[in-house]
């Protein structure tokens, strides 16, 4: 049972509803919703102040959903690897991440990981057209011409880019392996 599901019960059992036990408790109602819906968890004060209110022991409270939380941490993971079909699909595979993301929202909005790791992929398409449209503008900036010579100039630098970013996925995928707390602390959130 998750602890929105414990919160439910015990309000319930003390003829509250949720209006109720946020004048009571006073805990915001929005919030009282959140997470009685499962889309925050909540800790410190808040379950502390939710169980006093709700005349119920804390550790009742503190018994972490461990299967939302596998359930989550597995989400990620596959968000992440699903960053590698870049290789397949370069212009798309962040779309079909924000697809991913979008559907199991309940479960990775509050997730700041997987923020950074649909930022990340987002920015990296960013820099990837950003890169073709410079290395075409100095092209016939320089030469008049659109291509210049026999070098593959964007055939090199977008393989340069797209192995950074199969780098950093597989960087990423240890980190999150072993539940690091740091994960693309310099990839600003995007979503």
């Amino acid at each position: 049972m998750t602890t929105g599901e414990q919160i439910v019960g015990a309000r319930k059992s003390q003829g509250y509803s949720q209006e109720e036990l946020s004048h009571v408790s006073g805990i915001s109602l929005r919030t009282i919703q959140r997470i009685e819906k499962g889309e925050v968890n909540p800790r410190g004060y808040t379950l502390k102040t939710l169980a006093q209110s709700l005349k119920i022991e804390l550790s009742d409270l503190t018994t972490q959903d461990v299967s939302t939380d596998d359930k989550a941490a597995s989400k990620i993971r596959s968000l992440n690897t699903l960053g590698l079909l870049v290789i397949l699909f370069p212009l798309v595979s962040a779309l079909i991440q924000i697809v991913y993301w979008t559907k199991n929202k309940h479960l990775l909005s509050s997730r700041p990981a997987s923020r950074k790791v649909l930022s990340f992929q987002i920015l990296w398409i960013v820099v990837v057209l950003i890169f073709f449209s410079l290395v075409q503008i100095l092209t016939y900036s320089i030469t008049g011409q659109s291509v210049y010579g026999h070098f593959p100039v964007r055939t090199t630098g977008y393989l340069v880019l797209l192995l950074a970013n199969i780098s950093v996925i597989l960087y990423t995928a240890s980190k999150l392996n072993r539940n690091s707390p740091v994960l693309l602390s310099g990839v600003p959130s995007l979503v």
